[in-house]
Parts: structure tokens; C-alpha cells; sequence
């Protein structure tokens, strides 16, 4: 009976190890490290007097992210930045429905009171943004 219970024991410390490093692995391939998807008001400008280019940030209104409000297309916006989430939804260790629910919106309040601005979250997060928000 012990044995058993040692095999048990055993066969679950296995599939556990298993399945946290399945999803490291998973993470670290899919999540991406720079992910811009369009760029609207976004542009590059060449000075032709010293040849330095500059790039401005794309920027987008509150009208902009709220056409993606779905789970084919999910943008939504923390602390003034833009983030296309779309990736991230079947990825996200609290479920997809967490993700869902910011689509299209200002998930700032959402998203502070889940993950406190931790330094872990907001590098994720920054992965996926995509540029500022206008008013």
C-alpha cells in the first residue's frame, strides 16, 4: 500500500515538472520579443542634410483600439500605451477571458489591479505594444 502511494506520489511530482516546464518552453517560443502589427500615424523621416532618420511612435485614438475588440484582433490600451494582445489571449496563464475582456477597451485598471505594475508583468506586457494612445 505504501509503495503504491510512493508510485503515485512519484508519477504526480513528474507531471507536474512536466507540465510547468512544457509551459516555459511554450512561452519563451511563442511569446514574441518586438511585436508591431500596423503602423497608422507611425513614420520614418530622413534629414537630407546629415542623412539621420528618426522614427516617430504610432499613435492611435481610443476609436482606433476599439475596432479590435475581438479575439482574431485585440488591442487594448494600459497606461496610455497601445497593445495588440492578440497572441497573448491563448497564452495567458489566467485564461483566455481575461485577455478577452480588455479587447477593444482601456484595460489599465484591469491590468494594475490583477498585476500591481510588478516589473515580471510589465515586461511582458511591453512585448506586445504597439504604440501610444492620443486623445
Amino acid at each position: 500500500m505504501k509503495t503504491t502511494f510512493t508510485w503515485i506520489g512519484g508519477a504526480f511530482v513528474v507531471f507536474v515538472l512536466f507540465g510547468v516546464g512544457w509551459y516555459y518552453y511554450n512561452f519563451t517560443q511563442y511569446a514574441p520579443t518586438t511585436y508591431v502589427t500596423d503602423t497608422p500615424t507611425g513614420s520614418t523621416t530622413t534629414d537630407t542634410k546629415t542623412g539621420t532618420t528618426s522614427t516617430t511612435t504610432p499613435t492611435y485614438t481610443m476609436a482606433d483600439v476599439s475596432t479590435h475588440n475581438s479575439i482574431s484582433s485585440c488591442y487594448s490600451v494600459v497606461s496610455g500605451s497601445v497593445y495588440d494582445l492578440t497572441m497573448w489571449i491563448n497564452l495567458h496563464p489566467g485564461g483566455k477571458g481575461a485577455i478577452l475582456s480588455m479587447c477593444g477597451t482601456d484595460g489599465t485598471s484591469a491590468f494594475m489591479n490583477q498585476h500591481r505594475g510588478k516589473s515580471k508583468f510589465m515586461t511582458i506586457l511591453a512585448r506586445y505594444k504597439i504604440g501610444t494612445l492620443i486623445q
